[in-house]
C-alpha cells in the first residue's frame, strides 16, 4: 500500500465509532471465510489464516466480555462470553475436519453482530445450526475493541 493511502486508512480508523470498528472487523472476517469457501481448498495451509484471523477477533471480544471492569450488564456479558467461545471452537472444529459448509455459520454469526453494531439489525431468522447459542439483540451489541 502507498503512504499517502496507509496514512489514510490510519486516520480514518481513528475517527471511527468502537461499534464501527468492531463491525468493520466482524465484516473483514466474514469477507475472508466467505473467500475460503469460494476458493475451498481443504489443506491446513489455506483454510488456517482465515480462521486463526476470525479466532483472533473473537478473542477480543471474549476477553473483554471477562474483564473485572467491563461495562456491559452481566446478562449480556454472560451471552457475548457464550458467543465468542462458540465461534472459537467452530474455527478449530472446522481445521480438525475441515467441512466448507460449516463456515456458512460463522460467516452468518460476523455479519448479523456487526449489523448489530452499526444498529442495522434485521430478523435474524433461524439458526443454521442447533449448536449455536441464542443470538444477541442489536441492542446488546459487543463493545470489545477488534484491529
Amino acid at each position: 500500500m502507498q503512504p499517502g493511502i496507509q496514512a489514510y486508512a490510519k486516520t480514518q480508523s481513528l475517527a471511527l465509532s468502537q461499534r464501527e470498528l468492531e463491525a468493520r472487523a466482524l465484516l473483514k472476517a466474514a469477507s475472508r471465510l466467505q473467500a475460503l469457501k469460494e476458493n475451498w481448498d481443504p489443506s491446513i495451509a489455506v483454510i488456517e489464516d482465515p480462521l486463526a484471523h476470525n479466532r483472533k477477533v473473537w478473542a477480543i471480544f471474549l476477553a473483554s466480555a471477562t474483564e473485572d471492569d467491563c461495562p456491559m450488564p452481566p446478562e449480556m456479558r454472560k451471552n457475548i462470553i457464550g458467543l465468542s467461545r462458540f465461534v472459537i471452537n467452530q474455527c478449530m472444529r472446522i481445521l480438525f475436519e475441515p467441512d466448507v459448509t460449516k463456515l456458512d455459520l460463522l460467516i452468518e454469526i460476523n455479519q448479523h453482530v456487526a449489523a448489530g453494531l452499526r444498529g442495522n439489525a434485521g430478523p435474524l431468522g433461524a439458526p443454521s445450526s442447533e449448536q449455536m447459542p441464542p443470538r444477541l439483540p442489536a441492542s446488546q451489541a459487543p463493545v470489545a475493541a477488534a484491529s
